[in-house]
């Protein structure tokens, strides 16, 4: 064990197979639980890791909901801390929480990525009660139970680091691009990106490699401000901090098999000067039998209009059913015309989608079918209701293989 101080704040890194692992945490709460969050935020820095919270982290002058989606995206792991306010207060907290049960999807299956932690007695959502074991941290041994965990997770993350995730016939590791530059505006840019290796498919890997890793440079060299187009008058420096355009990305692993490859991106961004951040996704389906295939919905349909068609009548469907989950309410009919627009039987609405071995994953992005403040959605459509337009000899076939290594 070793220990690092970093603005005030001691940090101790677990040494595990020779990695170094401090573990970054996200504490989602509502204001009325502040002196709840500090405490518990005191705590987790005693413990060695490195919890995030706004009210010590974002200076005067930063827009606070970038920051937020920042270190959101950058955290390990997520503490939800649940009380009668935040369960039953609609917003930003809700919208942490559902965004972090919609993130559950591309961790890999034993990751603990999102703890619930009950402040005093309350009624835990169903989509996150159906989802987690949560802990009840007034009862005896409770911050024992929480420590174990958060010592598993590191555990994890120092394993995925150093040994990479199993995917199929890869070996996936996380790489990340980073720029940050001060300017008015300036930009600070995090673009995480996948390098495989694989010794039964290595010019597949090989490939893969290079398409993620241009997209990160790309990425990363499109989102840089330039110098000639700077506007102090218009973003005047605040304090220590300086306007910053931000751009922020992050991917899963869905679904691998030794023909079939599922991958999302998140992509979150912030322009100096706007309201809030935004987010949307990018996914990216692949076919290798023998070579390396993108894939798109026309892919996997013999007659693709009349699998949209029943495509978006079962996510509307389901859109409907799982925000009585989220709110325990049906949906009012401006949330239905919401739901009939973003999840019409366009194709548009639905080309942002992952295959799974026997599903379809079909993503909106905040403002696609709801309000930003209700955050991503996802809705799953099985094979089974799709089987008289997909392809008798179609892709899908490839992604329900088993895995040969």
């Amino acid at each position: 064990m070793c220990s690092l101080t970093v603005e005030g704040d001691v940090y101790r890194f677990a040494f595990i197979g020779g990695i170094a692992v401090s573990l970054k945490i996200f504490l989602s709460y509502a204001k009325e639980d502040r002196d709840h969050a500090l405490k518990y935020y005191d705590l987790l820095i005693q413990e060695g890791m490195r919890p995030w919270i706004d009210e010590k982290h974002i200076l005067p002058g930063q827009n606070w909901e970038a920051e937020i989606g920042k270190a959101f995206l950058d955290a390990n792991v997520v503490i939800l801390l649940l009380s009668r306010q935040s369960v039953g207060k609609r917003g930003f907290v809700q919208r942490e929480a559902n965004d972090a049960i919609e993130r559950l999807k591309y961790k890999q299956p034993t990751d603990i990525y999102v703890l619930p932690l009950l402040l005093e007695p309350c009624e835990v959502p169903s989509h996150i009660a159906g989802r987690l074991q949560y802990v009840d941290l007034s009862t005896p041994g409770a911050w024992e139970q929480v420590k174990a965990s958060l010592q598993l997770a590191a555990e994890q993350q120092s394993i995925e680091i150093s040994q990479g995730v199993n995917a199929g016939p890869f070996k996936v590791f996380s790489e990340k691009l980073e720029d940050h530059w001060e300017g008015a505006p300036g930009h600070d840019i995090k673009i995480e990106y996948p390098r495989f290796e694989s010794t039964v498919r290595h010019a597949v890997a090989k490939e893969l490699t290079l398409f993620f890793g241009g997209r990160a440079t790309r990425a990363l060299i499109e989102s840089r401000q330039k110098p000639w187009d700077q506007q102090p008058d218009l973003y005047p420096q605040v304090g220590r901090y300086t306007a910053t355009n931000g751009r922020w990305d992050g991917f899963g692993i869905v679904h691998a098999t030794d023909q079939f490859l599922s991958l999302t991106y998140e992509v979150g961004w912030y322009g100096a000067g706007a309201a809030h951040p935004n987010s949307y996704f990018e996914t990216y389906n692949f076919s290798m039998p023998e070579r390396l295939q993108l894939l798109s919905l026309d892919d996997f349909f013999s007659n693709r209009d009349a699998a949209v068609q029943r495509i978006s009548e079962l996510c509307i469907a389901e859109l409907c059913r799982e925000y009585w989950r989220r709110f325990s309410e049906k949906p009012d009919e401006h949330q239905i015309n919401w739901f009939n627009e973003g999840a019409g039987a366009k194709v548009d609405n639905f080309t942002r989608f992952t295959v799974s071995a026997d599903h379809f994953t079909f993503l909106f992005a905040p403002y696609k079918v709801s309000a930003y403040a209700c955050g991503m959605w996802s809705v799953d459509v099985s094979f089974y209701d799709l089987l008289e337009f997909l392809k008798p000899e179609g892709p899908h076939l490839l992604a329900a293989q088993q895995v040969n290594i």
